[in-house]
């Protein structure tokens, strides 16, 4: 009775009436290749690897040399050449593991392109791993420590090496595996942050085209591997004519004000580039260019400067962050310069700058700036040391006048001020623990019979500025403690040496020090104007003076400096001030200041423990906010690639398997669209719906789908011939996601792509709808 009813509700069904349509060409038996990317998995290995070739050679932007360059492309050829072997063998490529035994080979190939010399016998062990990590460490301080173009120090080279590694192994699996080169794209993205991030000013055309043709061989590597040449064609298209809209519709539209003249917001801490690391490429330029001119009725012609150096951790002098009011704006005036007493001679300059070649943050002006005219709102300034730092604005191209307080005491002055309280000069007089002991002692030794800390500070100065010394750019482009250590054995160096090498020794005096970062006055070219060339950048060291405030010394030899001031020669120093002093400004104490010159309370100097607390957030904010940007990509990318991954498992492997696949993910492309997906429907009513939207080919497939779950779920067998291949099935599925995308919104569009709702609910699986069907068809007639 049971087969009898059985066979009345098989009779009953409306479904087997249909009409078989024709039959088409026989497909490959079920065990063959259906997959012209399975069958030749170096296709996508070749993309992927020119891909990521491309988007190294947008990091360029970042060295001044090439040093880097081979052993991430070794990273990367080894990573895509091993992926592709693994994924020839069929085993592996079934179960995916090509990505595992391609992260062993990654961090073994680490071990020997970073830290060879850590494995003596060539074998990894756990010390060469702690040495790849230590590099790691170096090299993010040296990311900190220098500014692009930089020289590709082993820890730059360490950290391309593993990180371009990862993400190679990342965006070699989404391609050859999950067949997602879409969202293999998106870490892409992560290369091009580097430049961006490290090298903005230096990027260049060709560093975007890199990215942007790596961009476009990673869309294509799908297209090369199943031969669909009109949708490569347009994907071409489509690329050139994104990069050509990207680049070129920025050039024909009118120029936008950048911000409102008037600077919003809180106080923020201001973190600039540090000028002090360029001056070797700056002085070893070999083209003379002119950086700007300037004309002045100074008759000193001090030194132009960008900013003053202060923090020194023992093998980088750098700016200190300064915690500063965004409405502390140049334009308004500068307070007066810290420590000059009122019978200190102040002389009012006037010095009219025009920029030519010069792309700075930091605005040249002589010391100590009173006020700046013909500049935008946006330039402010650094109260504790009357810096003028652009707030999101470059020198380039400005033209400006700098009204600015010569401070000139006599040698006497100085001779006769009092020493510090250190409390107030914590920064200023620290020397870290292991600064060489050979500069207090060579200090000592040079000082030995001053009275008072002038004569200190001028016996450096001339002995340094002896006949012992040599200028010369062959020396380090640094002056950490090691470095000035050397340049104290060999008595050659240039201007950072000379600068570092007495402001450490004035510090280890007790005498308050930094370091002056600028151009000296340049070449004459006229009666009171002057041309300054990039080969005459300079660094000089201030020494501070009860009376006086931050006065400048010099004690390089050659050159692009100059003589000493006239305060710093031990023979003549007080000689000649008349002249230089007709029109001094002296501040009683009684005398109200002048409009702009007094500092505000939010300008005052922070605290020095509150400033190494900055200095400490400040160098590891970055590397923080790139993690968590790339945590939160990866996490928005995830439930793309489980949706990916599901796809390729439902329409891969056996016809058998094919036959319910091809319907449970036409299922789930439906649920994903927003749309209900009626279990109570058979085949052939979900196929008399969907056929509608397809064309004749996409029609013809999805009867044969239908036709191949029926004969499965009804027991009758499948016929391997009349399943859809997997390339038929990825292309009957796309044609049917098309169609649901048509009526949908962007935003729907959207969540349906990052979101899919398919993950989050039951997806009808064919044999569980057949059974539940047969079941209750069987009980109903046994009741009858």
């Amino acid at each position: 009775m049971a087969q009898v009813s059985g066979g009345n509700a098989m009779s009953a069904d409306p479904t087997l009436t249909h009409s078989a349509p024709p039959q088409p060409d026989p497909q490959p038996a079920s065990g063959a290749p259906t997959d012209r990317a399975d069958a030749a998995p170096w296709i996508p290995a070749i993309a992927t690897g020119l891909a990521m070739v491309l988007a190294t050679l947008s990091v360029s932007a970042v060295f001044a040399d090439w040093s880097w360059w081979t052993p991430t492309l070794v990273m990367i050829l080894l990573v895509v050449g091993s992926g592709a072997l693994l994924r020839a063998v069929p085993v592996i490529r079934a179960t995916g593991s090509a990505v595992l035994v391609q992260c062993v080979l990654a961090v073994v190939a680490a071990l020997y392109l970073c830290v060879p010399s850590a494995m003596p016998l060539g074998v990894p062990s756990p010390a060469a791993f702690w040495e790849l990590f230590s590099m790691l460490g170096d090299g993010v301080n040296d990311i900190y420590a220098t500014t692009a173009p930089a020289q590709s120090t082993p820890g730059f080279t360490a950290i391309l090496v593993v990180g371009i590694g990862l993400i190679t192994i990342l965006v070699d699996g989404l391609v050859s595996d999950l067949r997602s080169p879409k969202v293999g794209g998106i870490l892409l993205l992560l290369i091009w942050v580097i430049p961006v991030v490290l090298a903005g000013p230096q990027l260049a055309w060709y560093h975007f085209a890199a990215i942007g043709c790596a961009f476009v061989v990673l869309m294509l590597s799908r297209y090369l591997a199943v031969r669909v040449r009109r949708a490569a064609a347009f994907s071409v298209v489509a690329g050139a004519l994104a990069l050509v809209l990207g680049v070129g519709l920025p050039l024909l539209l009118p120029p936008v004000a950048q911000r409102p003249q008037q600077p919003l917001g809180t106080p923020q801490d201001i973190t600039v580039v540090n000028p002090f690391l360029d001056l070797h490429a700056d002085l070893d330029a070999s083209d003379d260019q002119l950086v700007f001119s300037y004309t002045t009725d100074d008759p000193l012609a001090p030194p132009l400067r960008l900013t003053s150096v202060t923090a020194f951790d023992g093998t980088t002098w750098m700016p200190e962050p300064f915690d500063i009011d965004p409405f502390a704006v140049a334009a308004d005036g500068l307070p007066r310069p810290d420590g000059v007493a009122a019978d200190t001679s102040v002389v009012e300059r006037t010095a009219q700058i025009s920029i030519q070649d010069l792309d700075e943050q930091h605005l040249p002006a002589p010391y100590a700036p009173a006020a700046v005219d013909g500049v935008e709102r946006r330039w402010i300034y650094d109260p504790s040391t009357l810096t003028i730092v652009g707030n999101g604005v470059l020198s380039t191209d400005a033209d400006y006048t700098v009204e600015y307080r010569s401070v000139e005491p006599t040698a006497g002055q100085l001779a006769e001020a009092s020493p510090v309280d250190a409390d107030d000069f914590e920064t200023a007089l620290a020397l870290p623990a292991d600064v060489p002991d050979v500069i207090g002692e060579t200090a000592e030794q040079v000082t030995a019979g001053s009275e008072n800390q002038w004569e200190s500070a001028v016996a450096l100065q001339d002995w340094l500025r002896s006949d012992e010394f040599e200028y010369s750019l062959d020396a380090p482009a640094d002056a950490s403690g090691s470095a000035l250590e050397d340049f104290l054995r060999d008595k050659r160096g240039y201007c950072v040496q000379f600068s570092g090498a007495m402001t450490a020794m004035a510090r280890s005096l007790g005498i308050p020090a930094r370091i002056g970062v600028g151009f000296t006055a340049g070449t004459p070219t006229g009666e009171d104007s002057y041309d300054v060339r990039l080969n005459q950048a300079h660094a000089w060291p201030e020494l501070y003076f009860e009376g006086s405030g931050w006065v400048r010394f010099e004690p390089t030899p050659g050159g692009p400096a100059g003589d000493p001031p006239p305060w710093a020669d031990a023979e003549g120093g007080d000689q000649g001030d008349s002249e230089e002093t007709e029109s001094p400004t002296d501040a009683p104490s009684n005398e109200e200041p002048e409009a702009g010159e007094e500092s505000p309370p939010a300008e005052t100097p922070a605290p020095e423990a509150a400033d190494d607390e900055q200095t400490s957030a400040s160098s590891s904010a970055w590397p923080a906010v790139v993690g968590g940007v790339v945590l939160l990509v990866l996490l928005a990318a995830l439930p793309a690639v489980i949706r990916i991954f599901r796809r390729r498992s439902r329409l891969t492997g056996d016809a058998e398997h094919r036959a319910e696949g091809i319907w449970e993910e036409i299922a789930a492309t439906t649920i994903d669209a927003g749309r209900p997906w009626e279990r109570s429907r058979t085949l052939r009513d979900h196929e008399q719906r969907l056929s509608p939207a397809l064309d004749e080919d996409g029609t013809a497939l999805l009867a044969r789908a239908a036709d191949a779950a029926e004969s499965l779920r009804y027991g009758a067998g499948v016929d391997a011939t009349t399943v859809p291949s997997t390339e038929e099935a990825i292309h009957l599925v796309a044609r049917i996601r098309r169609a649901h995308t048509e009526e949908m919104g962007v935003g729907a569009r959207l969540r349906a792509a990052v979101l899919p709702l398919s993950l989050f609910r039951r997806v009808p699986r064919g044999r569980e709808v057949a059974r539940k069907r047969m079941s209750g068809s069987t009980e109903s007639q046994t009741k009858a």
